[in-house]
C-alpha cells in the first residue's frame, strides 16, 4: 500500500529549518509493523541543499499492511543525530 506521508519537524513549537544531511538525505525513517517483521526503510522526497533542511519533509511510504507502524525518524542539526519514534496506523 502507498502512502503519502509528510513529517514537520519542530522543537519547543518552532519549526526546524536547520536540517543538514545525514548519510546523504535529510532524514531516514524505518517503520517496523507490530506483531511481525515486516518493516520499510524510507527517505524524504526533498531535495538536498545544504544545511537548510525542514522543517517539512514529504515521503512516499509503501507500508506493506494496515495495522501500527512503529516509525523511528532520523534526523541531524548543528552536528547531532536526533531519533523520534511514533505511531501511525495505517486502515
Amino acid at each position: 500500500m502507498a502512502h503519502p506521508l509528510t513529517v514537520t519537524i519542530s522543537k519547543d513549537g518552532k519549526p526546524v529549518t536547520g536540517l543538514q544531511p545525514y548519510l546523504d538525505p535529510y532524514a531516514h525513517l524505518t517503520a517496523f509493523h507490530e506483531g511481525d517483521l515486516a518493516f520499510a526503510h524510507l527517505h524524504p522526497e526533498t531535495k538536498v541543499e545544504g544545511d537548510q533542511g525542514g522543517p517539512t519533509l514529504p515521503f512516499h511510504a509503501e507500508l506493506s499492511k494496515s495495522g501500527n507502524w512503529r516509525l523511528f525518524l532520523q534526523f541531524q542539526t548543528a552536528g547531532t543525530l536526533h531519533t523520534a519514534a511514533l505511531t501511525l496506523n495505517v486502515g
